[in-house]
């Protein structure tokens, strides 16, 4: 996507001249998230409301814990940046919590949104709005308020619009199990991250809404499949595993060394998982006893993250990859998708 003849560019905006919304605007033109204009909305009538906003936002240091400020920073100082090289350097390699962030921002300053908004995201967004309301709304000057409030009640309307209802995704989901299921345990050893479409499909039980921050951690097992000294696969996913449903597989690694010790591999994915308290608990804490237990309550993106940092490698047939992909769509994780 490039830039059209009403967006500024870097040539012609001066630093000193940079504001939030030209550096959103210009950002979001060089980037392939392939946005949509947010109905009912042009900031350019806005330019004051605008200015206020992003004053206000950049002197803020609570949302986000000033991520959002430092990301308006960093794109005022480099607007042409990816979405990869932002999260990596302001949201910790978080790509999900950086669009989650990011999308918000750029429908304030850039009028653009995705093109398919989903349930849980909508919501999300639209929460992200209202700290930013609260946040700006602060102490404002009665003559500025309606000017402000105008803004970002046009921008969380347009999200309330926007989502788009969908069918119980835990149907959808149901579809491709066994398809995913047979593909995705090959007698090969690497590691394996599976779920149920029950816990793929839906937040924990009694999970808190309002955590924006874990709107899509879901439960999800990571288990080492080995060979043993008569070629049988020891710790296989199985349906005798206990699950009150048929398993679903969701990535297979592998790593380029054939002496890899994938059950030591496990334990370190387990121990990373343990101590960014993903448990299965609640509080994120594993139960007592639980050690090695390859139950958690975390993100595919995060284990996917590990994975890669241990050196392995997505081992999975196209097939599997897209028919993956199509199950994280219907679950209202997209996110999640798999590269």
């Amino acid at each position: 996507m490039t830039a059209d003849a009403g967006t500024p560019t870097p040539e012609s905006t001066p630093p000193e001249q940079m504001t939030p919304a030209r550096a959103l605007q210009l950002w979001i033109a060089v980037q392939t998230l392939k946005p949509v204009p947010t109905p009912g909305y042009d900031p350019v009538d806005h330019g004051p409301a605008l200015a206020i906003i992003g004053e206000r936002l950049l002197a803020d240091r609570s949302l986000a814990s000033g991520r959002l400020s430092e990301a308006l920073r960093a794109l005022m100082a480099t607007p042409q940046m990816g979405t990869a090289e932002l999260s990596s350097g302001v949201f910790g390699g978080n790509a999900g919590y950086a669009l989650h962030v990011m999308w918000p921002l750029t429908s304030i300053f850039a009028g653009r949104m995705p093109r398919k908004v989903s349930v849980s995201t909508g919501k999300s967004y639209v929460g992200w709005i209202d700290r930013i309301r609260r946040v700006v709304m602060r102490g404002l000057p009665l003559a500025s308020v309606d000017e402000v409030a105008a803004v970002l009640d046009a921008v969380s309307e347009a999200y309330t619009g926007a989502i788009v209802p969908t069918a119980a995704p835990e149907v959808d989901a149901g579809r491709l199990v066994e398809a995913a299921s047979e593909r995705g345990t090959a007698d090969e050893p690497g590691i394996c991250v599976f779920t149920t479409p029950t816990y793929l499909a839906h937040p924990p039980f009694g999970w808190s809404a309002e955590d924006l921050a874990r709107l899509d951690f879901r439960f999800l097992n990571v288990s080492s499949t080995t060979i043993d000294g008569d070629g049988n696969v020891v710790g296989e996913v199985t349906r005798q595993s206990g699950l009150p449903e048929a398993y679903l597989v969701l990535a297979v690694f592998r790593s380029p060394d054939p002496e890899v010790d994938y059950v030591a591999v496990e334990r370190r994915i387990h121990r990373v998982l343990s101590e960014a308290r993903h448990g299965p608990e609640r509080d994120g804490t594993q139960r007592p006893g639980d050690e090695g237990i390859g139950w958690f309550i975390t993100r595919l993106p995060f284990i996917v993250s590990v994975a890669e940092l241990l050196g392995l490698e997505l081992a999975m047939p196209d097939d599997l990859r897209a028919g993956v992909n199509e199950i994280l769509s219907a679950c209202q994780l997209p996110d999640w998708t798999l590269g």
